[in-house]
């Protein structure tokens, strides 16, 4: 089995000590720049891709709408990841993100120029932007492996995550609805592309430890035709690589069911709570508990139950969420008591519903599976498949990620347009989860292996057995 220490066995130069603390681990200087530059990354991001939903939101743009716009960032991800993958195998991890980041702000200054700010024109820059994010997700990914010695992986990965996830709730919770209130898409669009260029000057500083080929020949290198597309290309791949592919899918059904909230929730906070989609971010912000619950809890949970187990148990958790939202109003009464947003309401003259109390608080375990799954998925491919091969494996990560959001994104965001957001709540979990035992499924009737069961294939995702006796190469 590739294990982390063939991956990582470059870095112990790049760092000290075993086992850091999280303030420890951020002091490393390699870390520090890492951690920098996806702050950037996924600050720019949410600033652009939130307040581009936003905008369209108070624009009284239907459900449906929103969801072309995102599904345009899953599609351009479906179709470029194992090629992103590749190619930031093929560069040094310095190199890529810093073409990547400066890409970006090109579009994000030239499409609003060009072509303004219609449905079809985010569509585009929400297409490209991510197109090129295909690159950037496993070059960032990668580069843990390079700052940070197998025992430090865990930490190092959540410390990283953490900042990045912080820059991302900075960006939609303050960034995106102070500038659409008070200014417009084009200058949110015009602050994203300052955000990338930040990035790509505190990437400059990341060291180059990889030998990397210049950029056109790379480009050049790369079997550009879109063979994730393929459902034979996928089935041969799963089935080869099992162990990988199953904590990979496992992980992309909690990364699909978030994404499909955070799509609905505008309209979800319009239409079932009654209250300004902007102001969504606010009725949310106690996410944010569950969110440092998570940051400070999965590196000791990984060691306890291990990665795969992890990923269960917030796939349960977020599953069960979901549910209460499209429950809201039989729970509300129940819930609302509890939710830390009542501590606004000591304030004079400040009341706020039962629905968007018990809402705020059921956001909370929600963001906690979300984060946990985010760092079990990373920690399980940075300690089990070679360095030279992490970015084609993250590229299929991502690939397999945003096939499953596109289709969450796209179905539900439909079902939600005709019949409402509450009830999408309620099957979005059982709609996602039957997806990917369906293709468990037809990947082992097509590969002419002995075909499995449902069953079977849903015990796939959690069976951690093959973790330890299957040879993987993560390729």
């Amino acid at each position: 089995m590739a294990t982390g220490e063939s991956s990582t066995s470059d870095s112990s130069t790049s760092a000290v000590g075993d086992a850091p603390s999280f303030r420890q681990a951020l002091k490393l200087p390699g870390v520090n720049i890492l951690a920098a530059s996806r702050a950037a990354s996924r600050l720019a991001g949410a600033v652009v891709s939130y307040g581009a939903m936003v905008y369209l939101a108070r624009q009284d743009a239907s459900q449906f709408e929103i969801s072309v716009i995102a599904a345009a960032t899953y599609a351009a991800a479906l179709a470029f990841g194992i090629q992103g993958g590749t190619l930031s195998d093929s560069l040094s991890k310095r190199i890529a993100l810093i073409v990547g980041y400066l890409c970006q702000a090109s579009l994000c200054l030239l499409v609003p120029f060009f072509w303004g700010t219609s449905v079809g024109a985010l569509m585009f820059l929400m297409f490209m932007t991510s197109a090129i994010n295909q690159l950037i997700t496993p070059s960032l990914k990668s580069a843990v492996a390079i700052v940070s010695t197998p025992a430090q992986l865990a930490t190092v990965t959540t410390v990283v995550t953490v900042i990045g996830s912080i820059a991302s709730a900075v960006g939609s919770a303050v960034v995106a609805p102070v500038l659409i209130k008070h200014t417009g898409i084009n200058t949110v669009l015009a602050v994203g592309a300052v955000i990338y260029l930040v990035g790509a000057s505190r990437t400059l500083k990341l060291p180059q430890f990889e030998q990397s080929i210049g950029v056109r020949d790379a480009v050049r290198s790369v079997d550009w035709k879109p063979t994730a597309l393929s459902f034979k290309w996928q089935a041969n791949w799963i089935i080869n690589h099992r162990s990988i592919a199953t904590m990979i899918l496992a992980g992309g059904i909690v990364t699909a069911l978030f994404e499909a909230f955070n799509t609905l929730i505008p309209v979800y906070v319009r239409d079932v709570l009654n209250a300004d989609p902007a102001n969504a971010v606010y009725i949310f912000a106690p996410a944010g508990i569950g969110f440092l619950i998570g940051t400070l809890a999965t590196p000791k949970l990984i060691s306890l139950v291990g990665e795969r187990r992890l990923n269960m148990i917030a796939l349960s958790i977020m599953s069960v969420s979901l549910m209460l939202f499209g429950l809201i109003d039989i729970i509300a009464p129940f819930l609302a008591p509890f939710s830390p947003m009542r501590v606004f309401e000591l304030i004079p003259g400040v009341s706020i519903n039962d629905k968007v109390l018990a809402a705020s608080l059921i956001a909370l375990p929600a963001n906690f599976g979300s984060t946990a799954s985010t760092v079990s998925v990373q920690v399980f491919v940075n300690r089990r498949v070679p360095l030279a091969q992490q970015g084609s494996t993250f590229g299929l990560q991502e690939v397999n990620e945003n096939a499953l959001t596109l289709f969450a994104v796209v179905v539900l965001g439909g079902i939600a347009t005709l019949i409402g957001p509450k009830v999408v709540f309620l099957i979005a979990p059982i709609v996602v989860v039957s997806m990917v035992i369906l293709l468990l499924e037809h990947s082992y009737r097509t590969s002419g292996d002995t075909p499995v069961t449902y069953r079977q294939a849903f015990d796939m995702l959690s069976d951690s057995q093959d973790d330890q006796v299957q040879n993987e190469d993560g390729r």
